[in-house]
C-alpha cells in the first residue's frame, strides 16, 4: 500500500481525485491501492518542560537555563484521532508519500510525523502547490526522495524547538526576577512577542514625546490666456511649488526655511507666468486583490472594529460550519485558473447568499469571463486568496460578525468581475521667475469596480496601469487644466506660504499594527540586518521584511494584551506602565526584530547543510544561558500591573459582551461602554433612567421589553420598546407597542 499524507484534508481530497476511484473512510480516502490520510495542520506539538523534568512544573531560578533537549513530541489532544488514523495507515503502509505544503513549515510538520512514528518505510515527496485536481495529477508523475528535503526540514525544526528554549528560559527567567520584586503577573518572552510590543512602546512613546517643528507649503494661483476661470477656487488656478533639490528641507522634501519659503514668494507673485508641461492621460484603476488572512483582518478591524482574533475565529466558523469560503489561513492575495473556471458558480451562489446586498445595476455589470490581475498561478503558493466558495450558505443562520466577515470577502470577490476605474488625469506646470508651480486634477470616466467597493488609499497598488490615491476634482479644475498647452502665457497672481506643524507617526491601532507587522524591515537601522529580514520574504507576497505569519500575529497580541502589557483606547494600543517599563528592561536583541533576521541567515545555512539544527541549538542555548546571567528587572514597574487591573475592575461589567466588538461592556454612573471600541449606551433616555437588566437586555436580544415612564418632548408620559438600531455605535430608537 502506497500513503500518502498531506497537510489538511482539502488537499488530501484533491490527491484522491487526481488518483480516482476514491472510496471515503472518515480520516482517510482508499484508491485502489493507493491510500490518502492527512493532517489538521500539526498533529505533534513540543511536549511542555515538566516532561522533561518534573521539577520543571514548579518555577525555579534553580533550574535556570531550562534542559530541554533533545527535544520531544506528543500528539496535540484536540487532533489525537486523526493522529491515531495516521500512525495506523504508516504501520501499513509499504511505501509513503509526503504532501505537506511545499515549504519549511508544510516539510517538517509531515516529518516529525513520520519521526515519531519510527517508520524505516521509504519516504517519496510530491510537490502541490494549489488545490487544483490537473496540477496534483501532474505533480504525481514527478515525485522526488523526501531525502532531498532534510535540510528545508532542519531548518523549521531549528526554529521550532529555538523558540521553544528562548520563551520558556526568558520568560521564566524574567518573570522569577520580578517576584522577588513583589510581582505576580507572567513577564512573557518571545521570537516575535517582544519585538511586537517593542513597535507599540516605541510608537507611543515617539507619539508622546514629538517635537513638533514647522515646515512650509508653498502654493500659488495663475491666470493664463485672459481666461474665466471662476470655477475654479477663487477664480485661480492653484498650483503647488515644486521643491528643487538645493532647497532646505527635512526628510520628506518639506521645505523648513522660512526665509527662503518667502522669498520665493516674493520673487514670483505678480510675474509672467508660462505653461511647460500640459497632458492629459487616461488611466486604469484595477480592483483591490481578494483578501489574504491580513488583509481581511485589516479591513475588518478598520471598518467593523473587529479584533484580528475574533476576524480569525469567525472565518473558522464559515469555513467549518457553512462550508462558504476557502482556505482562511491563507497569505496569499492571487487565485488560480480552476477558480476562474468555477467563477459563474461561485458568483451565483454569493448572489443567492446575499440576495438584495448588491445594487442590480453592480450584478448586471458582473462578467465571468473578465480574468483580471487576480487570477495569476504564477503568484500562487500553497493556498489561494479567500474567496467564498460554489455553496451559496444560509446566512439567515449566521451572527452578526458571521454576515459581515462573510459580505466582505463576497464583495471583495465579486470587484474582480467588474470593469477596472477609468479616470483621465490632468498634469500643468507653470514657470514664473524661475520657480516651478504644479496643479493637477482628475475626471472619472468609467466607475468599473468602485460602484461596489470604496476607493481608499489603503487599497491603491502602485504600478503601471494601476491605482493612483486621488479623488475628482471637479470639472471646474479639471476642464480648465485641460485646455491649457505649452507656451500658454498669463500671470502668477497670488502665492501662499503656509506653515504646518510636523506630526508624529500616529498611535498604532490594531488595523495599522499588523500592516506594519509585515514591513518590520524600514524600523531597523543595521543594514544587515535589515536586508537579512527583507530576504527572509522575498518569496511571500505581500510581506516585506516582515515578523510572524497571518495566523500568528493575532494570537500574539491577544497574548500581550492578557498579560497586561497594553490596553486598547478608543481602537488605538496603549502600552501600559508594565510594558513600557519591561521593554526598557530587556536586552534590544529582544525587543528588535533582529533575532528573526539572524536565525534566517542560520536557517539558511541549515538548508544548504552548511550547519547543523544542532550547532544552531547549542549556540542558542549558551546565548541563553549568558541572558539569563543578566536579568535585570530593577526598573520594571511590577506593580502597575495590579494597580492597573483594579482601575479596570473598579467598575461593573455587563453578563452581555459588546456586540460590536465582543469586548466586556463596563457600568459607570454616566454611560455603559465597551472598553474596546465606540460602542456606548446612555442610561438615561427621555427622562427615564434605564435599569441595568434593561440595558442588558438590549445589548443581548437587539429590543427591551415594553418600558414605561418616558418623557416627551411636550412633556407627556408614553411606553415604548428600547431597539439598538446600530450595533457599532450603541445607537438606540424606539419601537412603539400597537394602539389597543
Amino acid at each position: 500500500m502506497r500513503l500518502f499524507i498531506a497537510e489538511k484534508k482539502g488537499l488530501g481530497e484533491v490527491i484522491a481525485l487526481a488518483l480516482g476511484n476514491g472510496v471515503n473512510r472518515g480520516g482517510y480516502i482508499e484508491c485502489g491501492t493507493d491510500v490518502v490520510t492527512w493532517g489538521s495542520g500539526h498533529l505533534l506539538e513540543l511536549v511542555k518542560p515538566e516532561s522533561h523534568n518534573p521539577a520543571y512544573e514548579k518555577w525555579n531560578e534553580a533550574d535556570l537555563p531550562l534542559k530541554l533537549r533533545p527535544h520531544r513530541y506528543q500528539p496535540i489532544e484536540r487532533t489525537a484521532g486523526q493522529f491515531k488514523t495516521v500512525a495506523a495507515l504508516i504501520e501499513k503502509a509499504s511505501e509513503i508519500v509526503h504532501a505537506g505544503d511545499p515549504d519549511a513549515e508544510g516539510q517538517l510538520l509531515i516529518d516529525e510525523i513520520l519521526t515519531y512514528t519510527g517508520t524505516k518505510k521509504p519516504v517519496k515527496r510530491v510537490l502541490i502547490n494549489d488545490l487544483n485536481t490537473e496540477k496534483a495529477r501532474q505533480a504525481l508523475t514527478q515525485l522526488r526522495d523526501n531525502s532531498e528535503f532534510y535540510g528545508l526540514s532542519q531548518s523549521a525544526l531549528a526554529r521550532s524547538v529555538g523558540d521553544q528554549l528562548f520563551g520558556f528560559n526568558m520568560t521564566r527567567g524574567y518573570t522569577l526576577a520580578a517576584r522577588k520584586k513583589g510581582g505576580k503577573d507572567v513577564l512573557s518572552v518571545g521570537r516575535v512577542q517582544t519585538p511586537i510590543l517593542g513597535l507599540i512602546v516605541h510608537r507611543y512613546e515617539a507619539f508622546k514625546n514629538h517635537a513638533a517643528a514647522f515646515y512650509y507649503a508653498v502654493s500659488a494661483g495663475f491666470m493664463i490666456n485672459g481666461f474665466d476661470l471662476t470655477r475654479c477656487d477663487g477664480g485661480e488656478i492653484p498650483a503647488r511649488f515644486s521643491v528643487p533639490d538645493d532647497a532646505p528641507t527635512d526628510d520628506k522634501k518639506r521645505i523648513i526655511d522660512k526665509h527662503y519659503a518667502d522669498n520665493i514668494a516674493s520673487t514670483t507673485q505678480h510675474q509672467p507666468a508660462t505653461v511647460t508641461q500640459a497632458q492629459t492621460e487616461p488611466k486604469t484603476s484595477p480592483a483591490p486583490l481578494p483578501f489574504s488572512l491580513l488583509d481581511l483582518q485589516v479591513h475588518m478591524s478598520r471598518e467593523h472594529g473587529l479584533p484580528a482574533e475574533k476576524t480569525l475565529a469567525v472565518t473558522q466558523s464559515l469555513r467549518d460550519n457553512f462550508k462558504a469560503i476557502t482556505y482562511n489561513r491563507s497569505d496569499c492575495r492571487y487565485l488560480n485558473n480552476e477558480q476562474f473556471n468555477d467563477a459563474p458558480q461561485t458568483i451565483a451562489a454569493v448572489s443567492a447568499a446575499l440576495s438584495g446586498t448588491f445594487p442590480p445595476q453592480v450584478l448586471a455589470d458582473l462578467d465571468s469571463n473578465r480574468k483580471n490581475r487576480a487570477f495569476n498561478e504564477g503568484k500562487v503558493g500553497a493556498h489561494t486568496a479567500i474567496i467564498p466558495t460554489g455553496t451559496a450558505p444560509d446566512t439567515a443562520k449566521m451572527s452578526q460578525d458571521e454576515r459581515a466577515v462573510y459580505t466582505a470577502i463576497a464583495t471583495q470577490y465579486l470587484a474582480q468581475f467588474l470593469p477596472e476605474k477609468t479616470y483621465l488625469a490632468a498634469s500643468v506646470s507653470f514657470c514664473a521667475a524661475g520657480n516651478t508651480f504644479t496643479a493637477s486634477a482628475r475626471k472619472t470616466t468609467g466607475m468599473g469596480w468602485t460602484a461596489l467597493l470604496q476607493e481608499s488609499d489603503s487599497d491603491a497598488e502602485s504600478g503601471d496601469g494601476e491605482s493612483e490615491p486621488g479623488k475628482d476634482n471637479g470639472d471646474g479644475l479639471f476642464s480648465v487644466l485641460t485646455a491649457l498647452s505649452v507656451n500658454d502665457a498669463g500671470t502668477c497672481k497670488t502665492v501662499t506660504v503656509k506653515a504646518e506643524k510636523t506630526k508624529p507617526l500616529p498611535l498604532y491601532t490594531e488595523a495599522t499594527l499588523l500592516r506594519d507587522l509585515q514591513r518590520v524591515a524600514k524600523y531597523v537601522k543595521d543594514p544587515r540586518i535589515k536586508a537579512l529580514l527583507v530576504s527572509r520574504d522575498k518569496d511571500t507576497e505581500g510581506e516585506n521584511g516582515g515578523i510572524g505569519t497571518p495566523a500568528t500575529r493575532a494570537e500574539m497580541l491577544k497574548t500581550l494584551l492578557n498579560r497586561n502589557f497594553y490596553t486598547v483606547e478608543k481602537k488605538k494600543l496603549i502600552p501600559t506602565e508594565l510594558g513600557i517599563s519591561f521593554i526598557h528592561a530587556l536586552p534590544s536583541i529582544a525587543t528588535e526584530p533582529d533575532m528573526t533576521a539572524l536565525w534566517h541567515e542560520q536557517q539558511q545555512q541549515i538548508e544548504k547543510g552548511k550547519m547543523t539544527c544542532d550547532a544552531f541549538l547549542d549556540e542558542l542555548e549558551i546565548f541563553i544561558a549568558e541572558q539569563l546571567q543578566h536579568v535585570d528587572v530593577s526598573a520594571v514597574n511590577v506593580t502597575a500591573s495590579d494597580k492597573e487591573k483594579s482601575e479596570k475592575s473598579q467598575f461593573e461589567r455587563l453578563n452581555a459582551p459588546c456586540p460590536s466588538c465582543g469586548s466586556s461592556i463596563i457600568v459607570t454612573p454616566k454611560i455603559f461602554r465597551c472598553t474596546q471600541c465606540d460602542f456606548k449606551i446612555w442610561p438615561t433616555i427621555a427622562g427615564k433612567n434605564l435599569t441595568k437588566n434593561q440595558v442588558e437586555t438590549i445589548i443581548s436580544k437587539g429590543k427591551s421589553a415594553e418600558i414605561k415612564g418616558f418623557t416627551s418632548k411636550a412633556g407627556k408620559p408614553f411606553s415604548a420598546f428600547v431597539v439598538l438600531k446600530d450595533k457599532a455605535t450603541g445607537q438606540t430608537a424606539f419601537e412603539f407597542p400597537p394602539r389597543k
